[in-house]
């Protein structure tokens, strides 16, 4: 026996060193790369494996690999390198099948742009059907868990991700002009449908922990930490292409609950519906939780009570101008709430200071200032030309118009940027009165903030009557009184419908309009500009049908051009 040993182990170095020998050889890999092609063709179709061969340990590595995301298609997910291990359970029957499979270093194309991630895949196949456990580790330290499993009575697969952190998201995510520099999402979901996949159900939960934003377009300092959870059953019927979503629910800073529902298709242009509600949020509680980044600041109204908020969309989802949008905000636990408590600051006399850069200049919005216009003393065309022109639902809506807001979102999409903020005066007034003017999407949270607490403690004629005795008409100039003194030389009572029109069309950029005042008259262009909101305010009933021939025809002059 001591001589056998010897000799068993010199005569299996030589077969381990012949085989090797023989599977270096250039027709031996050759052979193996259409092997490879071969078994992978019945899924894939006919791709490129890059080079093959079999190392020390007789694991099968090929690779670069490129695969298409759907068959026919040209390839777009690329895989470094493929490791097979041969099942030694397997090869002891008399069968070789793969017993562990690496894939290292896949990536994901552009617009998705992820990776590289490594995955180990464990399939098996047993009496009642195959199986499948994978592990999947990501360039953030992220890593899944998954098993799956198919036989004859169905499929069902599990995943459990944790440590998802900002470099496993795609570029726009965490893009330098705004997205995700810390934090983790863990992911859970399970899977169960018939084997063929006709239908299937899935519940899902994520949960998004310490989430820090950071980036030009979200907030001058990092914004965070955030906190929220997501959860619900998604359903997919592969006969009608339609994803559904039922029993959503969700909870950010753990002061907003949501619940939600929808579906779509998948046909040309990706038809939806969706439906989110949110039943009780108590806006002390909310401001609360909120990082100083996002919370209204100190100054500004935090009324006691909750509101609630409901949004119903539907559409083609690649075209927003065509959605269909039924939004609401009930405020009337706010205003009820707000009736019990001590009165706004803001219901009387205050100080505005609306220069940042000078504190020291400051507005007395008040009788006390002899620039102050009260709201009843001006004309009605005064008042409605400037809701025509920046507001018209002003008095109809609880802060926020949402079919503007998808105007604006749908005009943003098309052209790859933010085009128009769709700001009614409830949150111009919020910026002007509380914030800097950068834009950012911190800003307009703590601007949504604030326009709710002003809608639920100020009737809208004390909203208007802030707005237009604090808005800036020119450099250096705010306030209707002041505005009608240094445009017309009068008395902002005084004003006719087509002044109060002009004033009106140069709200949203005061200091750039303000460079034809040397002209002591408006171009054509901006004449017609004029003329078009006199005929808006006619068709709103602001003007009679003589007022509006007497606006048109009345010449404009300022006063020191």
């Amino acid at each position: 026996m001591r001589r056998t040993l010897p000799l068993l182990l010199a005569a299996a170095a030589l077969l381990y060193g012949a085989a090797q020998a023989a599977l270096h050889t250039p027709a031996a890999e050759a052979l193996l790369r259409t092997r490879i092609r071969a078994a992978l063709a019945p899924r894939l179709g006919d791709v490129a494996i890059g080079e093959a061969r079999v190392d020390p340990l007789f694991r099968v590595s090929f690779g670069p690999l490129a695969l298409p995301l759907r068959r026919g298609e040209a390839p777009a997910v690329r895989i470094e390198r493929v490791r097979v291990r041969p099942s030694a359970t397997a090869l002891l029957a008399g069968r070789l099948e793969p017993g562990r499979i690496d894939l290292l270093g896949i990536t994901f194309p552009p617009p998705l742009s992820l990776g590289p991630f490594d995955a180990a895949l464990l399939p098996s196949r047993g009496p009642r059907g195959d199986r499948l456990a994978a592990t999947i580790r990501s360039p953030g330290g992220g890593r899944a868990e998954i098993e799956a499993s198919r036989d004859a009575s169905g499929f069902t697969a599990r995943l459990r991700a944790t440590g998802i952190g900002p470099r496993d998201l795609p570029p726009a995510l965490r893009a330098a002009s705004g997205g995700v520099v810390a934090g983790t999402l863990a992911l859970e979901v399970e899977v169960d449908g018939p084997p063929d996949l006709s239908r299937a159900e899935a519940r899902v939960r994520a949960v998004a922990r310490d989430v820090t934003l950071a980036g030009e377009r979200i907030a001058p300092a990092p914004v965070g930490p955030l906190r929220a959870t997501a959860g619900g059953v998604l359903s997919w019927d592969r006969a009608a292409r339609r994803l559904s979503l039922r029993d959503g629910t969700a909870e950010a800073l753990g002061a907003v609950p949501v619940a939600a529902s929808g579906e779509i298709e998948l046909v040309a242009g990706l038809p939806f519906t969706l439906s989110v509600r949110a039943g009780r949020i108590d806006y002390a509680a909310l401001a609360a939780a909120l990082p100083a980044g996002l919370a209204p600041p100190p100054a500004a109204p935090r009324p006691p009570g909750a509101f609630a908020a409901r949004l119903d969309l539907s559409g083609p989802l690649a075209t927003p101008a065509a959605w269909t949008v039924d939004a609401a905000l009930d405020l009337s636990g706010l205003r009820a709430a707000a009736r019990r408590s001590a009165p706004s600051p803001l219901a009387g006399p205050f100080v505005h200071r609306p220069d940042p850069a000078d504190p020291r200049r400051q507005i007395v919005v008040g009788p006390e200032s002899p620039d102050f216009v009260p709201v009843a003393e001006l004309p009605e065309h005064v008042i409605r030309a400037v809701t025509t022109s920046e507001d018209a639902g002003f008095f109809a809506h609880a802060g926020f118009d949402f079919d503007e807001l998808r105007n604006a979102f749908a005009e943003g999409a098309e052209a790859g940027r933010v085009v128009r903020g769709g700001s009614t005066i409830t949150q111009q007034l919020a910026k002007n009165l509380f914030l800097s003017p950068e834009r950012t999407l911190a800003r307009k949270v703590r601007e949504a903030m604030i326009a709710i607490a002003l809608e639920a403690t100020l009737p809208k004629r004390r909203l208007l009557e802030i707005y237009l005795n604090v808005a800036e008409w020119g450099p250096g100039l705010w306030g209707i009184g002041p505005a009608a003194r240094h445009w017309f030389g009068k008395d902002a009572r005084a004003l006719t419908a087509k002044e109060a029109a002009f004033l009106a069309s140069i709200i949203p950029s005061p200091i750039r309009y303000h460079a034809m005042y040397a002209r002591g008259a408006p171009s054509d262009a901006w004449e017609a500009r004029v003329n078009g909101l006199l005929f808006k305010m006619t068709e709103q009933g602001a003007l009679s049908d003589d007022q509006l021939v007497e606006g048109l025809s009345a010449p404009l002059y300022f006063e020191g051009g």
